[in-house]
């Protein structure tokens, strides 16, 4: 009787899929890494990354349905930073799975 794998049946996995695919978007991979400096306006996100207001806008907001994203309004103005606890989860499943010690011995994908 064969043992199966772990990451066979842990629904982490799956989260895990739709939150890379969530991050596919090298705008949104863009918006992360500047959020990961502390929080910023809509404004301010579509200034650095050069991308229009509406753009800056979509991409947050698909970025915070994901949990990825917290947003919090003041005034007229949304301010939108990283949940570090969901991105340290999402880098956790990938690692285990998906990293170089999470391989066993023999059974890498390297060539020397």
């Amino acid at each position: 009787m064969s043992r199966k794998l772990s990451c066979v049946e842990d629904p982490a996995i799956l989260e895990l899929a739709e939150d890379l695919k969530v991050l596919s978007d090298p705008n949104r991979l863009r918006i992360v890494c500047l959020l990961l400096r502390g929080e910023r306006c809509v404004c301010e996100v579509e200034r650095e990354l050069k991308i229009s207001q509406q753009l800056a806008s979509h991409h947050l907001s698909v970025l915070r349905e994901a949990g990825i994203l917290k947003a919090r309004r003041e005034g007229t103005s949304s301010y939108y930073r990283v949940v570090e606890e969901k991105l340290d989860a999402l880098t956790g499943v990938f690692l285990r799975y998906l990293g170089h010690h999470g391989v066993s011995p023999g059974h890498g994908t390297k060539s020397a």
